[in-house]
Order: C-alpha cells, then sequence, then structure tokens
C-alpha cells in the first residue's frame, strides 16, 4: 500500500509503513465507491457545449413561462414586455381570474373568511369569489422576482398590486428612456457570444428586437437583416440565408 494513498501524512509517518497500526478515523483513506467519477474531455466538452443550449431554454421559460408557472417579471423596466405574456398566461389559467385585475376584492369576505368556522357560511358564490382572489394573489406574486416582490409587498389584494405594479413598470419615463437608450446601444453593438452556436445567437437577437419594440426603439427591415448578415459573416457562418 502506497503511504501516500492515506492522505497527507502527519510527521511521524512512518506509523503508515507499521502493518500493526491502523491510521486514525480522520486519516482513513476514502472508499473507492466515494471517489468522484472520472469524466472524458469527451463528455466535459459535451456539457461546455450544452451550456449556451440550456440558458436559452432557461431564458426562454422565464419568459413566457409554461403551464404551472406565470412568465417572471425580473426588472421593473421589463414591464411592458412582460404584461402581455402574463395577461395571456392569467386567460390560460381561468379566464374568471382576470376580474380580479381590475377589481377590487370585498374585504368583508377577507373577514369572514378568515377562520375555518366562519368560512362554511358564506354563500357558495363569495367562496368562489376568495378562492379565485387568492388563486390570482398567488399567480401574481409568483410571477415576481424576490426583489420586485420585497418592494410591494404591502399590497394585499391583487388589484391593489397589480395597480401599484402599472404604476411603477409604466409611468416611471426616466427609466423608460434610459432602458430606450441601452436596447438601441445593445442593437448598434450586437455580437455573436463565444462558442454561441447560431440558433442561440439568433434566438437572442430576435428577443432583442422584442424588447425594441417593447421600449418603442424602431429598425427598419433593412436595418434586421443588415445586422444578422454581418454578424453571421464575421463569425464564419457565411452560408446563411434570408
Amino acid at each position: 500500500m502506497n503511504p501516500s494513498w492515506w492522505g497527507t501524512p502527519s510527521p511521524d509517518e512512518g506509523k503508515y509503513r507499521n502493518t500493526s497500526l491502523s491510521p486514525s478515523w480522520a486519516e482513513s483513506p476514502v472508499p473507492v465507491s466515494s471517489q468522484p467519477c472520472a469524466i472524458s474531455t469527451g463528455q466535459w466538452a459535451f456539457v461546455s457545449n450544452q451550456t449556451p443550449s440550456i440558458q436559452s431554454i432557461l431564458l426562454s421559460e422565464s419568459e413566457t413561462g409554461s403551464l404551472n408557472r406565470p412568465p417572471k417579471l425580473m426588472h421593473l423596466n421589463e414591464y411592458p414586455g412582460w404584461v402581455d405574456r402574463f395577461y395571456t398566461y392569467v386567460l390560460g389559467q381561468n379566464t374568471e381570474l382576470w376580474l380580479h385585475f381590475t377589481t377590487d376584492f370585498d374585504q368583508a369576505i377577507e373577514v369572514v373568511a378568515s377562520t375555518a368556522s366562519t368560512f362554511s357560511d358564506l354563500p357558495e358564490d363569495q367562496k368562489k369569489t376568495y378562492d379565485l382572489e387568492k388563486k390570482a394573489y398567488a399567480i401574481l406574486t409568483q410571477a415576481l422576482s424576490k426583489d420586485i416582490y420585497h418592494q410591494f409587498v404591502s399590497f394585499k389584494t391583487t388589484k391593489k398590486l397589480w395597480d401599484a405594479l402599472k404604476t411603477r413598470g409604466v409611468e416611471n419615463e426616466a427609466t423608460r428612456q434610459l432602458r430606450h437608450d441601452l436596447l438601441k446601444k445593445e442593437f448598434d453593438g450586437f455580437m455573436c457570444m463565444d462558442k454561441e452556436s447560431l440558433g442561440d445567437m439568433t434566438s437572442r437577437f430576435y428577443h432583442l428586437l422584442t424588447e425594441l419594440g417593447n421600449f418603442g426603439v424602431v429598425t427598419t427591415p433593412v436595418e434586421v437583416v443588415k445586422k444578422l448578415q454581418m454578424r453571421c459573416h464575421l463569425n464564419g457562418i457565411v452560408s446563411w440565408r434570408f
């Protein structure tokens, strides 16, 4: 047995050469079964090549949502593009839910429904109203990033929270103008990322075009085509056709 196999030897490393002694628990060898499996160079390359695609999938799911997850609002300056996606998601869940985003919730129902015994006394239509309100509020809060929700945690009904988001997301013209300018610069300097595939690059480019439209940045079809053709040419993708 090679003494170094037991780990870093103590100053009296000679004890490891004495077969009558056993190493302490702290210096015991790691069982073979618990050692990490070796990963070949090819396997590492495969994982690395998948990273942009995985990021693209996660970004897409965050933006559009899924069957059980609403589209996420990560930053308030993304509100104009997010609000339509969220509206579509809510209608897809239950068309009656949207009423709770536009109508004040009757707080008397909230009071009566606060205990199981009084809730059971509510008429069926009020029970349904209460359930829909809670579901609408849950969907809306789940659609907000942790940082955004923290800013609006004091709004306890769906409509109040929705109105507060709208006020901050739409009426802050200074923020919108800043976002407008940043997106225009991003379009002007659009580049293919290192090791990015053609599919990932075009998906990212058309996502940028959507954001440009949301913030009123005007681009012509000729500008769009030239921008993509130039990026493809610079990155050696010469067979691209529109």
